[in-house]
This record gives structure tokens, sequence and C-alpha cells, in this order.
């Protein structure tokens, strides 16, 4: 962050209370202008003059439709990279020099790829480099995945609308806690609401990681774990539901 501008989304953490706020009376202001053919016009030409690299190299169908229609609505024209095997990578060229030649050719480079950790890397490395072209995280291996969080949390958001906002509600985060990364970057999300208590509802090895728990108590964020979602069902005011994430099994073709 930079004079209260975002660089790159890359991680949860990066959102504090008042930005939260922010993004979510943009995201209604959005919504109220896509209703009309006036208001998609008024979108439409916001950016026709950026371009955005959509570089997936990890399977994905809903969230790469989302960022392209995203970019479409705003007028945005796109390119993309959906396997490596057909770009200059199987000749030898590095993800880090290949990603240096597409922020020449773009504005923006919307990233999903499946190591851990490497989203961060490439981002400071962008802002290092001459144009200081931004990266989105849109899942980084079994890190994070704060956009997917982000409008997670918006829905959270507009459910609790008429009951108070999210402060003092509980939640309960149930299924592959350990490598669901829109679980824990939600985790991250949620320690902005005060009086909010989450309860992890997992098997023991796919429990939620220990750096976010430690997160979460470094900000006073209550939270139980338990084996058995059933017991707790009466208490909670939203259940946030996650599939096992079994592509990072050894061996699967999408790990």
């Amino acid at each position: 962050i930079e004079n209260n501008r975002l660089l790159a989304l890359v991680y949860a953490q990066q959102f504090d209370r008042p930005l939260l706020e922010s993004l979510f009376r943009l995201a209604d202001a959005v919504r109220t202008l896509s209703h009309t053919s006036q208001g998609r016009l008024f979108l439409h030409a916001l950016l026709p003059d950026r371009r955005a690299m959509l570089y997936f190299t990890q399977p994905s169908t809903r969230t790469f439709l989302s960022f392209a229609a995203a970019c479409h609505i705003l007028g945005m024209s796109t390119a993309d990279v959906r396997d490596p095997a057909t770009s200059s990578e199987v000749k030898g060229e590095t993800r880090q020099d290949a990603l240096r030649i597409f922020s020449i050719y773009h504005d923006l480079i919307i990233m999903r790829q499946p190591e851990a950790g490497f989203c961060e890397k490439i981002a400071f490395q962008m802002l290092s480099w001459p144009g200081r072209k931004p990266i989105i995280n849109a899942g980084s291996g079994t890190d994070q995945h704060p956009t997917q969080a982000l409008l997670d949390l918006y829905t959270l958001h507009r459910c609790f609308a008429q009951a108070g906002g999210l402060d003092h509600k509980k939640i309960m985060l149930v299924g592959d806690l350990k490598r669901g990364r829109t679980a824990r970057s939600l985790a991250y999300l949620l320690t902005n609401y005060p009086g909010v208590q989450l309860i992890f509802a997992a098997p023991d090895d796919l429990a939620m990681a220990e750096d976010i728990k430690a997160h979460l108590r470094e900000n006073a964020t209550p939270f139980i774990e338990t084996n058995d979602m059933h017991a707790h069902l009466a208490e909670v005011d939203a259940i946030y539901m996650t599939r096992i994430q079994d592509e990072w099994d050894q061996g699967t073709k999408t790990s």
C-alpha cells in the first residue's frame, strides 16, 4: 500500500476495516449501475485504454471467467496464458522472465498458479521493475485466495446488513481448512470485525494451519476447533463450507 492505494493484491492481510467498507460501497455502486444499459455503458467506458493478462496456469473455470467478465465490464481488453506447455516456458524461459515480458504488453497481471508464495514474490519483483505493474492474486498454491475471500466476505456483509452487520457473529468454517486457501484468506479478513468468533470444523489431518491460528490470537479473535460440526450448528450465524482439496494429493494431474 502506498498513499492509501493498493499497489498489488496479494494477501488478505492487506485489508483493514476502512478499506473493506470502501470496497463494499464500490461493489454496491457497480451492482446498481450494472442493472441498466446506461449504467453498463458507463462502466464499460471506465478503462478502455487498459489491458489485462490472465496468467492462469492452474485449472480454473469460475475464477477465470469471473475475472475475464470483470475486465470486459470495465472496458479492458484481455489476453491469457492457461497452459505453460504452449508458452516459451517449454523452451527454458523462466516464469519470472515470461511475466516480466507480459508486463510490458499489459497494465495488470491476474495470476492463478499452484506454487505457494510465488505470487507474492512476483508482485514485489514487478514493483521493482520499470512500470510497476500490479499483480492480483487469484489463487496461490495452498497459501491464499484473497479475491475469493473478499467476495465471500461481501456476501456475508450483505446477508447480515439487516442484522447488525458482521460484528459479534459466530461463523463456522467447515472442510479442508489446511489446504483450502479461500478459508485461510477469509479467516484473516474476519479479524477486522470485533466480536467475531470462529469455529473450525475439520478432521485432524485437515485442520486449520498454525499460522492462521497464531494470527487470530494476535488479533484477539477467539476460535475453537472441532471434529463435529453438528454439535455447533445451533449456535452459529453462518456456515462456510469447503470441499476436500484432493487436487493437492500427490500424483494428481491438477496439483
